[in-house]
């Protein structure tokens, strides 16, 4: 159980990160003022805020409910490639960045230290 919790907080870091990234679209003073509720595609914006504040808690939670069976050392390790991976994937798949054998290759390198990291016996006792 704890190993999926740890899965779906780096899955919200994930999420979190293209919030941010949707965000910095934008200045503080259209956010801070609601000038942009008046643009055509506001409503954007808010998804994007409430989910910027709804996947930063999520992501803050899953993983320290995680933290209560795996050891923090693997768990950030773990947690950390995961949002890694998983934003190449995005990046590759959505936003048309372009493919290098390289990355892919490093991509993969780090997902089986992923998986190796997680089928060694590592659980707190």
């Amino acid at each position: 159980m704890h190993w999926i919790l740890l899965f779906l907080a780096s899955v919200c870091e994930v999420c979190w990160l293209y919030c941010i990234r949707y965000l910095n679209q934008f200045n503080i003073q259209e956010i801070s003022t609601f000038s942009f509720i008046h643009l055509k595609d506001g409503w954007i914006l808010i998804v994007a805020l409430l989910g910027y504040a709804g996947f930063g808690i999520a992501n803050v939670l899953l993983f320290s409910a995680s933290l209560k069976k795996i050891p923090a050392s693997a768990a950030f390790g773990i947690w950390t490639g995961l949002a890694i991976v998983g934003n190449t994937v995005v990046d590759y798949s959505i936003f048309d960045v372009q493919f290098s054998l390289s990355q892919g290759i490093f991509a993969l390198i780090l997902f089986i230290g992923i998986l190796g990291l997680r089928v060694m016996p590592i659980e707190k006792k």
